[in-house]
């Protein structure tokens, strides 16, 4: 190879690497991206040096070959530096948007995960996140935003998560009025789940629900937290089946749009029910 062709192809190297550096780190400010670009064209220029030097003095083809190939190695262990420090600083925007949840409930362990995609056949708007069992999640863990539950973890591996929302009849969540006090089951309908909306069903027939009522979970069952937000009133509506009540549910944010949220993998009163039953069933026995 001429020394102006391998000039060239180390120019050209460093050109796109620092093109790609400069992208990544825009916004990580000036130092940063100062230390990369010295460390990157450090190396490159070194080489290119070499390549012009007298023959009888300077290095062989075959040494500047197996240098070129350590410092590929090193562009992109550099670059992976890059990745992973946007990855960190992604995680902690997202630890800061999501602060006031453990503020204000420290007994909660929560994992904050991003949506990393959307099922384009689920009509009830599930998404997989970019967590698992290895950040603590289980099956049935509560997933939450700043406005309030939003689903449930409906399956698990070891590095994601499938989440099942509220707009899905799969959901069932204990839940009341919190001004009238009335309960019933939060639960998702084909016939409001495109409107991002979902029911509280199973309420009394003498219940005083009214429109602009905020409902929160009861606690009830050991799945959920107690006093999270669900959602506001929009109407009370009738069964045209048997004509019993339910009220239309909307979150305070869309669900159908999201793009990050917080599992809740462990909160003072989890599965105190279960616990509960087992020792009654200790008792009888």
């Amino acid at each position: 190879m001429k020394k102006q062709d391998y000039l060239k192809k180390i120019l050209t190297t460093t050109f796109i690497v620092l093109i790609v550096v400069a992208a990544v780190t825009a916004a990580a400010g000036k130092n940063i991206f100062t230390d990369i670009y010295s460390a990157v064209m450090k190396p490159f220029q070194q080489t290119a040096a070499a390549v012009f030097e007298d023959p009888s003095s300077g290095k062989t083809k075959e040494e500047l070959e197996i240098e070129n190939e350590e410092l590929h190695s090193e562009v992109d262990e550099l670059l992976q530096r890059v990745i992973d420090y946007d990855d960190i600083k992604k995680e902690n925007e997202l630890l800061r948007k999501y602060y006031g949840i453990k503020d204000d409930h420290p007994d909660y362990k929560v994992a904050v995960a991003d949506i990393i995609r959307r099922d384009p056949n689920d009509d009830f708007y599930g998404f997989t996140i970019d967590k698992g069992s290895r950040d603590d999640i289980q099956k049935n863990d509560p997933v939450i935003i700043n406005s309030g539950l939003i689903g449930f973890v409906s399956e698990v591996s070891i590095t994601t998560s499938k989440v099942t929302t509220l707009l899905s009849p799969e959901a069932k969540v204990g839940a009341m009025d919190m001004k009238t006090h009335d309960s019933g089951i939060a639960t998702g309908s084909a016939n409001y789940c495109d409107e991002g909306e979902f029911t509280l069903s199973v309420i009394s027939a003498d219940n005083k629900i009214k429109e602009g009522d905020i409902v929160v979970t009861t606690g009830v069952g050991g799945v959920y937290p107690a006093g999270l937000v669900v959602g506001k009133v929009q109407k009370l509506d009738y069964s045209v089946f048997d004509t019993t009540p339910y009220a239309v549910i909307k979150p305070y944010d869309d669900i159908r749009t999201i793009s990050d949220v917080v599992v809740i993998t462990d909160f003072e009163g989890k599965g105190v029910i279960e616990e509960a039953t087992d020792t009654d069933k200790k008792d009888k026995g």
